[in-house]
């Protein structure tokens, strides 16, 4: 991913005014290893069924806020995040839901996408933290890994611009 600044992270939100996105609290970026990064993301440290989410487009960055549901009491699930397809116990995974952009956004309409809830996806699939329940074996190497995040990322930006 390439390295954003905060205003230009501020700037990249489709689905939340720009009011709202202007007075958003981002993260300091300093020491983020951005090349080991297919996107950006934090949870609110004030909310946190709230999380933001920045990724690299062909046309520039775009941001979207997510709504993460409440963690279950059922501890005999276990789930797999729809991204890096890391295997997670009990409320390690969460369907994190997006107001589409634009007048559907307006309209109340999102879409939604299980995944890591702490959204470490990229560092999973590129094993630079362990899987909580270990890693699952795989044929996939590493660039097929992460074009899979990436993919999967991009089906899910889509949704919410169109």
């Amino acid at each position: 991913m390439k390295p954003l600044a905060q205003d230009e992270i501020r700037r990249a939100f489709v689905n939340m005014s720009k009011s709202r996105s202007r007075a958003l609290s981002v993260p300091v970026l300093d020491g983020v290893d951005w090349e080991d990064r297919d996107f950006y993301a934090w949870t609110d440290g004030r909310d946190l069924s709230r999380a933001y989410l920045v990724a690299q487009r062909p046309d520039g960055p775009v941001g979207v806020e997510l709504r993460a549901t409440r963690r279950t009491a059922d501890f005999r699930r276990k789930s797999i995040c729809g991204l890096c397809y890391t295997s997670h116990p009990v409320g390690g995974t969460a369907l994190f839901s997006a107001l589409k952009g634009g007048r559907e956004g307006r309209l109340g309409n999102s879409v939604g996408l299980y995944a890591c809830r702490n959204l470490a996806c990229s560092a999973y699939a590129r094993k630079k933290i362990a899987a909580p329940m270990g890693q699952m074996d795989e044929t996939l190497d590493l660039d097929e890994r992460i074009a899979r995040v990436v993919q999967g990322l991009e089906a899910f930006v889509s949704r919410i611009l169109h």
